[in-house]
């Protein structure tokens, strides 16, 4: 995963709130996670994409970490380990997935960036983040609003990676 000089993500909002790409300053030609956020009632596409099926499901963690808070406002004060395993790539992203959410959950932690290796079907995944200040830690979805289905990571025919999900709101 790269970051930028100063070791964080970069993040651009439009005015109105809608779509936003947040994630690490991107190599050359590596595109941004994005996210939108979608209303109550209603559902988004959220995805990460990279050069590799790994940077591809790491974006699409942040993309998801940044619905239940921006990453800038997330220090990088802990490391936690997570470990999945499944059939294919697209029960893979669920399982990850899940595995974040639940940590930020049951451990009240909010995360800014994510390193991901593969061996074969098995995720060995680090998350970096820090305790949830409710002061510092806004989103545009609380962890009580998020419902995650449609998993997908796919190559497309310029050989990038993107993994995405749906998010209810």
């Amino acid at each position: 995963m790269s970051l930028d000089t100063q070791g964080s993500p970069a993040l651009a909002r439009d005015s109105e709130g809608g779509t936003m790409d947040a994630g690490p300053v991107p190599d050359a030609g590596a595109a941004l996670p994005r996210a939108e956020h979608p209303a109550p009632g209603m559902t988004r596409t959220v995805r990460g994409e990279g050069r590799s099926e790994e940077q591809a499901l790491e974006q699409a963690a942040v993309a998801l970490c940044a619905l239940v808070a921006d990453p800038a406002t997330v220090e990088v004060r802990e490391e936690v380990e997570m470990e999945c395993d499944a059939k294919d790539l697209d029960h893979l992203l669920a399982d990850w997935l899940g595995a974040i959410v639940h940590n930020m959950a049951a451990r009240r932690l909010r995360f800014r960036c994510f390193a991901v290796r593969l061996d074969g079907r098995h995720l060995f995944g680090h998350a970096f983040g820090e305790p949830m200040d409710p002061a510092r830690h806004h989103g545009a979805l609380g962890l009580r609003h998020l419902s995650l289905t449609r998993p997908t990571v796919r190559r497309s025919a310029d050989g990038r990676w993107m993994a995405e999900f749906e998010v209810q709101g």
